[in-house]
């Protein structure tokens, strides 16, 4: 893939993430997928590992959004910065629902091979996450969400 057909690709599976279309996940996605979050999260693997993934984010989070804020491409990768948002309405994990809304960054390095994401590598702020939902507090004078 050039650069402009992994822009494409990344297109469309912003277009997955904000949708929910399961039924685009092998269209998009290898069997051979790994996902990579650590610490945030357990390396997830195959169709089901992002399967339970997308499950979980629009499950936890109805309204779930991604935006992309930047990207660069190659040939067969990309570098992504985006903004999630979602309203906290549901329980996730421990923490009980709070109705607080919540926006954060993402950064998002992807590998394609024979036109799927192979690999996905994401640093997520968890921090201004749980300093938005109250569970860890906000220092006097600064903001708990990016602007």
């Amino acid at each position: 893939m050039d650069a402009d057909a992994v822009r494409a690709r990344v297109s469309e599976l912003f277009g997955l993430w904000n949708g929910g279309d399961l039924s685009r996940l092998a269209d998009l996605y290898s069997v051979d997928f790994e996902a990579d979050y650590r610490p945030y999260a357990p390396i997830r693997h195959g169709l089901e590992g992002i399967r339970a993934m997308l499950e979980n984010a629009r499950g936890s989070f109805p309204d779930y959004h991604e935006d992309m804020l930047d990207i660069i491409c190659e040939e067969d990768r990309a570098a992504v910065r985006l903004r999630i948002t979602f309203t906290h309405d549901a329980p996730w994990g421990p923490l009980p629902p709070t109705g607080k809304r919540v926006s954060y960054e993402e950064l998002l390095m992807l590998t394609f091979r024979d036109g799927k994401v192979v690999a996905q590598r994401g640093i997520v702020d968890n921090l201004s996450v749980l300093r938005q939902l109250g569970v860890v507090s906000t220092p006097p004078g600064q903001s708990a969400a990016r602007d």
